[in-house]
């Protein structure tokens, strides 16, 4: 057998030079071959090491992972899930027919509010009045809500409620927490 002396590639007896950078190929014996394809086993021994921390890594991972799913499903199913009761609406009673002579209006059955209770305050879905007990109702006053920032806001309507104040401008309506309103001012 030959071997280049430059990049060690062992050749057949048959080949001058080496196929890579044609160096002239050097005989080399059967020991050298075997001592040089031989595995070395200080270098299998420094592979097993990285491998074995890798393998370790992974399951380690693979463990936690498993750990925090089951610490998941264990807390979702924990969790106690708010029920909101929707109050029914009581019945509304039927119009009896009357025998009468003379035409009467008839009575209008007023359909109740449906109301759904949060938890710190009550929505209804019933129309927005637009006139009601808030500032601003009366023809010509304009409320002025006056801010513990210095700014003030003209407003169509304003009205407190335990929520904060609520004001109505350009038919929009938007709550101010009660801690930043320092007076409503009617102009």
């Amino acid at each position: 057998m030959k071997r280049c002396p430059q990049c060690l590639f062992i050749y057949p007896e048959s080949d001058e030079r080496c196929d890579f950078d044609q160096t002239v190929l050097v005989v080399v014996t059967d020991s050298e071959i075997e001592s040089a394809t031989k595995p070395r086993r200080k270098n299998l021994k420094l592979l097993l090491i990285p491998v074995a921390v890798v393998i370790l890594g992974v399951v380690a991972l693979l463990l936690f992972n498993a750990g925090r799913k089951t610490d998941q499903t264990q807390a979702s199913t924990n969790i106690p899930v708010p029920v909101v009761a929707e109050t029914p609406a009581p019945p509304t009673p039927s119009p009896s027919p009357s025998v009468s002579s003379s035409p009467s209006p008839s009575p209008t059955v007023k359909p109740s509010p449906t109301r759904v209770a949060t938890s710190h305050t009550t929505t209804s879905v019933d129309p927005v009045s637009t006139s009601g007990p808030g500032i601003g109702t009366r023809r010509g006053s304009q409320p002025t809500i006056l801010l513990t920032s210095g700014a003030k806001i003209d407003a169509e309507e304003v009205w407190r409620t335990r929520d904060g104040v609520w004001y109505r401008k350009n038919g929009i309506v938007t709550l101010l927490k009660s801690n930043r309103v320092k007076a409503i001012v009617s102009r």
